[in-house]
């Protein structure tokens, strides 16, 4: 089972109703409802609940969204507003202040230390139009970076800014070793043992 942590309005999705993504938000005003209203830091699911956790959360504060200061734009609003009639959402209300945020992060991934399972994988989208994604990396001190991928692509940016898709995975603590690998050829089989 997949958890979409911060759903919005689902625009980061192609298919929009997969019956193995949870959708969850706390905004009620979306045009596309999550499958339930709830605080990502506070979810009423069971522990080692989801396979993959993905996680956009707003990579700013207040009313305001930095994409309308810039002279074209026009050009942004239009480009920005959503897939159709589907508007983005980003969340940037739900926090006053970059205190506000971090700790909002922070909460967040605890709950997913919580919820996701111990061989499961977070996604965390991040982009740097107000903080940088090391900033962002320090707040996940219990979790091991798999994979860091980065775009600039204006199509995900705006143009001003890096966008990053960051793949973690639980520290548990009783992770195992790899010991010696062993290969074992009969028959034309391979066989592997650790």
């Amino acid at each position: 089972m997949i958890l979409d942590a911060t759903a919005g309005n689902r625009t980061m999705w192609q298919h929009k109703n997969s019956a193995n993504i949870i959708y969850i938000d706390l905004e009620r005003k979306l045009t596309v409802k999550p499958t339930i209203f709830t605080d990502n830091s506070s979810t009423p699911f069971l522990d080692l609940t989801f396979d993959a956790i993905f996680y956009d959360p707003p990579h700013g504060w207040g009313k305001g969204h930095p994409f309308y200061k810039y002279p074209d734009a026009k050009s942004f609003k239009e480009k920005w507003k959503g897939y159709g009639d589907i508007p983005r959402y980003y969340g940037w209300d739900k926090n006053k202040n970059r205190t506000q945020l971090i700790g909002s992060i922070f909460r967040a991934q605890r709950e997913f230390y919580r919820i996701l399972k111990d061989d499961g994988l977070l996604w965390l989208k991040w982009n740097e139009v107000m903080i940088p994604i090391n900033n962002i990396l320090a707040i996940f001190k219990d979790w091991h970076i798999l994979i860091e991928l980065v775009t600039d692509d204006p199509t995900h940016t705006a143009g001003y800014q890096k966008t990053y898709w960051v793949c973690m995975q639980k520290k548990t603590g009783n992770e195992k070793q790899p010991t010696l690998l062993q290969f074992q050829l009969s028959n034309n089989n391979t066989h592997v043992s650790l």
